[in-house]
């Protein structure tokens, strides 16, 4: 029986990130909006990595704009659910993903990026 690799994650460390990316989206969205992280891929080649626009969507849900987050990264959003869940203790201890689920999820959000960016 052939399985797939698992992308397993020790979630008990995870609460102080979690609660840094929640209030750092809350501050974020009460600061001009040029501040943020410049994306190196992008900055070199034009070309947005996956995580571009994850700074603003973030920020768009730390200032209460869900429809913005979603145009700027769908992926922010779930960023932003899944670091709710860990704060709050709702995520399980030891969180097993399959790699496939993990590279199609990642794979998603580029291509989503790419036609943000209208590159494709």
């Amino acid at each position: 029986m052939i399985t797939a690799t698992r992308y397993q994650v020790d979630t008990s460390q995870l609460r102080v990130p979690a609660a840094g990316l929640l209030l750092g989206g809350l501050v974020l969205a009460h600061l001009p909006s040029g501040v943020g992280i410049p994306c190196p891929l992008r900055s070199a080649t034009g070309v947005p990595c996956p995580f571009c626009g994850l700074t603003t969507s973030v920020r768009a849900v730390g200032g209460g704009h869900l429809s913005t987050s979603l145009r700027a990264a769908p992926l922010g959003l779930v960023a932003v659910a899944v670091a709710l869940l860990t704060l709050f203790g709702a995520v399980p201890r030891t969180l097993r993903l399959p790699l496939p689920v993990v590279a199609v999820g990642l794979g998603a959000e580029w291509i989503f990026e790419l036609a943000r960016y209208h590159l494709i």
